[in-house]
């Protein structure tokens, strides 16, 4: 059980790396954080720039000792930016969009059943990298319904790698390539499900699927069409190859609809008792209420959606089952947000925490605020529609308090109030570029909690 939640400021200030610093009006986003040993955690995060919508520029690491919020000890590119990228291999030329990395692998020295395994040490990053068109002479980032985009160009890319024997930084163990389940290759089919067209990748980070943590479970998301078309999600699990040393993709679950002509996207899965729970956003954008769908075998049966009203967001939205057994929501309910009321409906503050009861028709029964940037005193103005949204749980070490880590930063833009939508989003100023960043709160539990890896 919650008994308080604070906010403990930054979490990812600012990247390091040259030409992605808040000097260059560029700041870390979306993000999260896996524990590569005992005493060593890493941060993979995208930056984020104000030249239009979702200017996602590159994925970089950070190697942490002690504790996920301790020293920095290295830092790096898993992608760097390109504004060159060939995304179809035709010879045209694009920003390469890359967004909302994961990352999975069991920690170096855990140890599982008295032992540890040979994959332990070995994690695989994942994300999300679309082609988009900048236009110089305006210094503007068009949105792909603003632009002619290859639909080819829409992929998940990974890396896998190993913490380096002095500890303080990662080695690579296979480069970045382009995803794929095991078996196919090439620019379509990508999996089993040979009509999909776009591929992306869900926000929270993959599950381990066995005990050992050989095989991870993850939701993704695609497309049947162009990026305007229904969008569904299904489960993929990766497992360790004991040959190559690696992980693959190795299975691909039953495509998963809304209900009714309504698509899903953006959706995480949890674990609840004996089975998985999916939660996702709906398609269209813009549409209040979530998807839930609730299965024993993910790569089963088709499982039958389920609509909830009761969280009243149109905003991202993750899901998590926390050390205390609850599942749990973090978004903006802006029914509930007294500055949506003040006519900014897209506003998406405060952060709220929201406990569900699966066994009763996915119920909110009870709703906290996580952070809210006035009430923090954030120089975030309201006309700048400031966010709090894309929150991760950050696994688990052991004891009384977990952290949430979240993104936080004005819809504002630098040159271009208004968006392709026609909505009026203003101009960032100086200070709002300053204070956006990751930031994280504490969860103080009313009891100990155990850590999710052993290392004893």
């Amino acid at each position: 059980m919650i008994k308080a939640i604070h906010s403990k400021g930054n979490f990812i200030d600012t990247c390091r790396l040259a030409g992605e610093t808040k000097d260059d009006e560029v700041f870390p986003a979306q993000h999260n954080t896996v524990r590569l040993a005992r005493d060593r955690w890493l941060v993979a995060f995208n930056t984020r720039g104000f030249r239009g919508n979702d200017d996602h520029r590159s994925v970089v690491y950070q190697v942490r000792g002690d504790t996920p919020d301790g020293p920095v000890l290295s830092e790096g590119f898993l992608e760097g930016p390109s504004m060159e990228w060939d995304a179809v291999g035709d010879g045209r030329k694009f920003m390469r969009l890359c967004t909302h990395p994961v990352v999975f692998g069991v920690p170096a020295d855990a140890v599982l059943n008295g032992v540890t395994p040979a994959h332990a040490g070995t994690f695989a990053a994942v994300w999300a990298r679309f082609p988009r068109v900048y236009d110089v002479a305006r210094d503007y980032l068009l949105h792909d319904a603003e632009a002619d985009v290859p639909d080819g160009g829409y992929r998940c890319a990974w890396v896998q790698f190993r913490l380096n024997a002095a500890r303080n930084d990662i080695d690579i163990a296979a480069p970045v390539a382009v995803l794929h389940e095991k078996s196919y290759s090439g620019d379509r089919p990508f999996c089993k499900h040979e009509d999909l067209t776009l591929m992306n990748c869900g926000y929270v980070n993959p599950l381990p699927a066995n005990e050992c943590g050989s095989n991870w479970v993850f939701l993704m998301h695609w497309n049947r069409g162009n990026i305007d078309a229904r969008g569904c999600c299904s489960a993929v699990r990766f497992a360790w190859n004991g040959r190559t040393r690696l992980y693959e993709w190795v299975e691909t679950g039953p495509l998963l609809d809304g209900p009714g002509d309504k698509g899903i996207f953006e959706g995480g899965i949890a674990r609840y008792e004996s089975d998985w729970l999916i939660a996702a956003r709906i398609v269209p954008r813009g549409s209040a209420g979530n998807v839930w769908f609730r299965v024993n075998d993910l790569f089963g049966e088709v499982a039958e959606p389920y609509l909830s009203e009761e969280i009243r967001s149109h905003a991202p939205r993750t899901v998590f089952r926390f050390p205390d057994g609850v599942v749990r929501v973090l978004t903006t309910d802006q029914a509930a947000s007294p500055y949506a009321r003040r006519g900014k409906p897209g506003v998406r503050m405060p952060l709220h925490l929201m406990d569900i009861n699966p066994d009763d028709r996915f119920r909110v029964t009870c709703s906290r605020v996580v952070f809210d940037s006035f009430a923090e005193g954030l120089p975030l103005r309201f006309a700048s529609g400031p966010c709090a949204h894309f929150c991760q749980l950050v696994c688990h070490a052991g004891g009384a308090v977990s952290t949430l880590t979240y993104s936080v930063r004005p819809k504002a833009l630098r040159k271009h109030p208004v968006s392709y939508t026609g909505e009026y989003k203003g101009l960032v100023n100086e200070a709002e570029i300053a204070a956006s960043g990751v930031y994280q709160s504490t969860v103080l539990y009313d009891e100990a909690y155990p850590s999710v890896w052993n290392f004893e």
